[in-house]
Formats: structure tokens, sequence, C-alpha cells
């Protein structure tokens, strides 16, 4: 009996356009990010979803709320969602981190799993809350299709835990604003569609690869 997940990232927000580090921070969807988050919730209107799940961040409430919409699910923010807490890089612009601490930055671009952000959360923090929300939540839906709301940070280390690969590689795939990413849960975890936005049409380039 497979259980599938379907995990969504929020749309853009007002501090994606300024270029800030979220993390823990609040921020609305944007303009565009309400736009692309209402085709997302189009593209996905004929899943059957036997719960939707969302951080208690505002960006993934507000797009989960729209991605419930067709479904008449309210989502279920869960704090085990929420994005990475990083520490003193939380609310500045990259051009300020890069600046106020070149080495630590060059050493989170290049090697993201030894950089030691002051007063962060750390990746493998990040990874084992993050998936023991996930665990809870297919555990309480086997065989059925789920949906989860959730962050850039939080999504690539929960992908990364069922492909089996290192957090050395987080910069190694991409989590677009509003993309899909799909995992089936049978005898083994199965990653069957990864940062898509075709829903979108031809995507543009997103500013927050590095966030």
């Amino acid at each position: 009996m497979t259980t599938r997940l379907i995990l969504l990232r929020h749309g853009e927000t007002l501090s994606n356009i300024e270029m800030i580090y979220q993390g823990q921070g609040d921020s609305p969807l944007s303009s565009l990010g309400v736009e692309e988050a209402g085709q997302l919730a189009g593209a996905l209107s004929l899943e059957k979803f036997a719960g939707i799940y969302c951080s208690t961040l505002l960006r993934s409430m507000e797009t989960a709320r729209l991605v419930g919409e067709p479904h008449n699910l309210a989502p279920i923010p869960l704090p085990g969602l929420i994005e990475r807490f990083y520490g003193d890089f939380e609310g500045l612009k990259f051009t300020d981190i890069k600046q106020n601490y070149p080495e630590i930055y060059e050493t989170w671009l290049l090697h993201p799993d030894r950089a030691k952000i002051p007063k962060a959360e750390t990746l493998l923090e990040l990874q084992a809350r993050g998936v023991k929300a996930i665990e809870k939540i297919i555990s309480q839906h086997k065989g059925k299709t789920v949906c989860v709301v959730g962050h850039g940070g939080l999504n690539r280390t929960i992908l990364f835990h069922y492909m089996n690969l290192g957090l050395d590689n987080f910069w190694r795939i991409r989590q677009d604003n509003c993309c899909v990413n799909i995992i089936e849960f049978d005898r083994h975890p199965i990653v069957t569609l990864l940062n898509s936005t075709w829903f979108l049409g031809e995507k543009r380039f997103s500013k927050m690869e590095i966030y």
C-alpha cells in the first residue's frame, strides 16, 4: 500500500524579493506569490488529499490555505515543519551577510554542512525535526496522499534523508517558490518528482536560490 507525500515550497514572499534570509522570521506572500500559489492550487486540484499540513509561519500557512481551498481542507500547522533558525543571519540581506561574515558565508556556500552560523540551528537538527514531523504524518495516512507545504531549507533536508544523501549536498538541488516534490513510501521511499513548476509555464530564475 503506497503512501504519497506531495511536498511543496511556499510562494514568493516580500522578503524573497528583498533578498533577505527569512529563516523563522515571518513575511507575507508577495502579489506574485499569491498568484503562483493559486496556480499551484489549480494544478493539484484533482489530487485526493487525506490532509494538508504546513509550518506555523505565515508564508507556509497562506500557501497551504490556497492549496487546500479546492479540497475544502483547512491546513494543519505543525511546529516541526518550520524553516531553519538561521541565528545571526536572520533578517539580514545576502549582501550584508557576505560583508559582515565573509568566511562563514563562503563556507556556507561551498561546504554547507560545515558552516557554523552563530546561534543557528544546525542542518542535522533541522533534518531531525523535519523528518520526525513527516514520519508522523505518513504514519497517520498510510495508503493515502498527503500534502505538506514546507520551506526551501527544510525540504532539502527531508529529501536528502529519503534519498540517503549527505547534507553537504544542500546546494545541489533547487527548491523554487511553489515547487512540487513527490515522495512515495512503500518498501522503500522513492522520490518521483523534484522541484517541478510545470504549472507555471516557463519559470523565471529564482532570486531566492540562496536563502
